[in-house]
């Protein structure tokens, strides 16, 4: 089974909650009215929007931004205050519009970063759920709503002591008990939002429940588990699982969807687990992989639709030798060659 030890952030390391760029008051004109989204900044209802073209700068502000939005969360839980979603509501249709979702993903999971992994956690969760949702063809109301409680959800485990989410050895009893209670206390912080949010807190609640009944708090089934609550509660366990944590190193992320193949067989709706393995790349950018006639590249590009032929970069042949010039392949376009095995850094040639 995959323990709840394994879905945990366990570091504390802070940076200042102000950090990013650009962010906005909690001020912000609300963005979401009638359990949606009624009409959004920037654009009229219905309007179809295309994405500019945008480089990398865009999307490292952005993922500093939600960054610092997530720690100003973090401040309002532990200090007793009401969270505000407006502004988040603001960022993620920003995101969502100009067609960001697929760059902060690759940047989120690749980027490392020396920030407080139960932070960072919580923006990485959406950023992934996202791309789920879009998989499933949801709308913008919907993508914003999805998006909503994905960044939100983990708001309990603020309150849990440092001393147990830092701790390398097995919880005892009451320090399981504590964490087993964080999904409770997210919603009674979350239920305090506005009327028109109150949704928010009843699929927070349920994000741990799994479709076999495995789950908690309540041991929901089937379709008692919302599928919000299914698509995060699956990709929370992805993240977690390619995060370091001081009693293992890191997953890569092909052997943490064969984990989660292997052991959450059941815990999930078959559209959502089907719709999250075509979402996301078994093979991120800046990722080492092998291909079947032995060379070694880098992953420089993912294509959506055939997230298994990515665009490498050759840095080895098949004899393990370093190329003076480096070869770049893309995989879709060369239907002999495909990738092996994913690799670490230390096991380059």
């Amino acid at each position: 089974m995959v323990r709840f030890s394994d879905i945990i952030r366990i570091k504390s390391k802070d940076i200042g909650k102000h950090g990013a760029p650009g962010i906005r008051g909690e001020g912000d004109k609300q963005a979401v009215s009638d359990a949606g989204i009624s009409k959004v900044p920037g654009s009229a209802p219905g309007e179809e929007t295309s994405a500019p073209e945008y480089g990398a700068p865009e999307v490292v502000a952005y993922y500093e931004k939600m960054l610092a939005r997530a720690f100003d969360v973090r401040e309002r839980v532990v200090n007793d205050q009401v969270i505000n979603p407006s502004p988040i509501l603001s960022d993620l249709n920003h995101i969502i519009v100009r067609d960001l979702t697929d760059s902060l993903y690759e940047y989120a999971v690749s980027c490392g970063g020396d920030y407080d992994p139960s932070v960072v956690h919580s923006v990485d969760v959406t950023f992934a759920s996202l791309k789920v949702g879009e998989g499933l063809g949801y709308n913008r109301k919907r993508l914003l709503e999805l998006g909503l409680v994905a960044y939100l959800e983990n708001v309990g485990m603020y309150l849990i002591p440092e001393t147990i989410l830092n701790k390398a050895d097995r919880l005892n009893e009451s320090e399981k008990a504590k964490i087993f209670e964080h999904p409770n206390t997210s919603a009674t912080i979350l239920s305090r939002m506005s009327e028109e949010y109150r949704w928010v807190a009843d699929v927070a609640i349920q994000v741990h429940e799994r479709s076999d009944g495995s789950g908690y708090p309540r041991g929901l089934q089937g379709s008692e588990v919302s599928e919000f609550a299914s698509i995060i509660g699956l990709v929370d366990l992805y993240i977690a699982l390619i995060g370091k944590r001081p009693h293992r190193e890191k997953y890569m992320q092909t052997e943490a969807i064969k984990l989660i193949l292997k052991e959450a067989k059941g815990m999930f709706p078959s559209k959502v687990l089907k719709t999250f393995l075509n979402q996301i790349s078994l093979f991120p950018i800046n990722s080492y992989v092998r291909l079947n006639n032995k060379s070694t590249g880098r992953v420089m590009s993912t294509e959506k639709n055939q997230p298994l032929r990515p665009t490498i970069e050759l840095i080895y042949d098949g004899l393990g030798n370093k190329l003076e010039r480096r070869e770049i392949i893309r995989l879709i376009d060369n239907p002999l060659l495909y990738i092996t095995d994913s690799l670490r850094e230390s096991e380059l040639p």
